[in-house]
């Protein structure tokens, strides 16, 4: 059961921009990373947000519908039966944290959609006594 007082990524957790920044035109179609050569840079992504994020059932469930297809907020909260307030807090988590990312698509009759998409597929996370780093994004 997920606490009613999520709060998602805590306030403190940085990213490096350039990791999650979006760029003005969107993307004729959004990346597959899958099919990408290019990883994330694993020290864009802070490996406490990473642990905290993906510890939601929500964004579990957020980021394994997103790994099928780009796909609108609205239409994933109708498909997760999620209120959209739940669904966006964990779209704007998850996006903070570096793993999903989002574009804008124009419709035929001039409405804009936010659609997200993932950008990591794998992480692996190294346990040391200095603490826990991300060492591979994929």
């Amino acid at each position: 059961m997920i606490a009613a007082g999520y709060t998602g990524c805590p306030s403190d957790c940085t990213t490096t921009m350039s990791a999650i920044e979006s760029t003005s035109e969107p993307p004729a179609s959004p990346p597959d990373s899958r099919h990408s050569t290019e990883s994330p840079p694993t020290e864009s992504i802070d490996a406490e947000c990473f642990l905290e994020v993906i510890s939601d059932t929500y964004a579990r469930n957020i980021l394994t519908t997103l790994a099928d297809r780009p796909t609108a907020a609205a239409t994933l909260a109708e498909e997760l039966d999620a209120s959209r307030p739940t669904v966006y807090r964990r779209l704007n988590s998850l996006e903070s944290a570096g793993l999903i990312k989002s574009t804008v698509a124009l419709d035929a009759d001039g409405h804009h959609r936010k659609r997200f998409h993932v950008v990591v597929d794998s992480a692996d996370l190294t346990f040391d006594s200095s603490g826990i780093e991300i060492t591979d994004l994929s």
